[in-house]
């Protein structure tokens, strides 16, 4: 048995109260190492932030409150490391008194790359003021070392296994998520194009603007919802037949081959023990094998070639997302994740 001295983490994530998000995972698996964990949401804005970014000088004291706030945490928590999920709202200089003040190892975790407008240029900025940063895809970390940020780790996402697992389901559950093809997730134009290719099988899609469609969209009559929580989409995962995940480009104007990363739901698909069909990014390519654990394509044409060939054989299927999920336990847990940060700075 290994034994480590328990530490005191401070994270700063955010909650959001209508869907389960990083930090709730990160967070649980903190509590799993056996470490004591206090978490600040550095989005507690004060003031909504929908009013005070129109009018700047409240902007200006909001975000000063919460910098101030956080270098009060840190001082009466006194915690051995900050670990921050992003942290766009924090000045670097806020990092940096942390790091003179106080005996805390820093490390920023950037996830959801490349993010909104205006994140990615905040991320290059505040990252070198962090002893250590860590990136969830490869194409994030080629971005910053372009930009100067050298020295980033990569930290891929995970599941939790208390949430995205197999599970049985009722008649009507089965009814009303299931399908023999599902996705789940926002509409991009790349992604319309993949699916109307599919509008021939039973194909139920749900997320984010997909109601926006054109009304002669083929693609109309297979909108089975919009946002969904964990909890539902895991119904959805464990109903269907085939789970694909298109990341495409994210609907970014950009060279979609330069988009690397695994998506969180790639992880999340195998932890629910589901059939998986995904873009073969290359993280995908590198953490998992085509055939064995789930199955990639790289021109939208052999996606729907992949999706027949599937359907008429369930015994591969079930064989390819039995060994995706015991991958998955294996290596790719949120406590994993945070074992291997914790061994990367010489903290496990």
């Amino acid at each position: 048995m290994i034994y480590r001295i328990k530490m005191k983490i401070l994270y700063s994530g955010y909650h959001n109260p209508n869907f389960i998000t990083i930090t709730e995972y990160v967070e649980k698996a903190i509590l799993q190492l056996g470490d004591e964990i206090e978490t600040y949401d550095y989005r507690q804005h004060t003031i909504p932030y929908r009013i005070s970014e129109r009018i700047p000088f409240l902007y200006r004291w909001d975000m000063n409150k919460l910098n101030r706030g956080l270098i009060k945490c840190v001082d009466r928590f006194k915690p051995d490391i900050l670990l921050v999920n992003w942290g766009g709202t924090f000045y670097p200089e806020t990092i940096s008194e942390i790091r003179r003040r106080f005996n805390v190892t820093t490390i920023n975790w950037l996830i959801d790359f490349p993010g909104g407008p205006g994140v990615l240029d905040a991320a290059i900025k505040v990252v070198p003021s962090y002893d250590y940063f860590f990136a969830q895809s490869t194409d994030a970390l080629e971005v910053h070392e372009k930009h100067g940020n050298k020295g980033g780790m990569w930290l891929n996402a995970a599941c939790d296994p208390d949430i995205h697992k197999p599970m049985e389901l009722t008649e009507g559950e089965k009814e009303k998520y299931g399908s023999d093809i599902c996705f789940v997730g926002s509409m991009y134009p790349e992604r319309v194009e993949l699916f109307e290719t599919l509008t021939d099988f039973d194909l139920g899609i749900w997320g984010p603007g997909w109601k926006n469609l054109n009304t002669d969209s083929p693609l109309k009559k297979h909108i089975r919802g919009g946002s969904v929580t964990p909890d539902i989409w895991v119904k959805i995962y464990n109903a269907s037949k085939i789970v694909i995940n298109y990341m495409g480009s994210y609907g970014r104007e950009a060279d979609e081959d330069k988009i690397y990363q695994a998506s969180p739901r790639v992880f999340e698909t195998l932890g629910c023990g589901s059939f998986q069909i995904v873009d073969g990014k290359r993280d995908v390519s590198t953490l998992f094998n085509s055939g064995e654990h789930l199955v990639c394509f790289k021109k939208i044409g052999e996606a729907r070639k992949l999706v027949e060939y599937y359907l008429h054989h369930p015994q591969e299927r079930k064989e390819i997302a039995q060994k995706g999920h015991n991958e998955i336990l294996a290596k790719h847990t949120y406590v994993h994740r945070i074992e291997e940060l914790l061994k990367a700075i010489g903290k496990f």
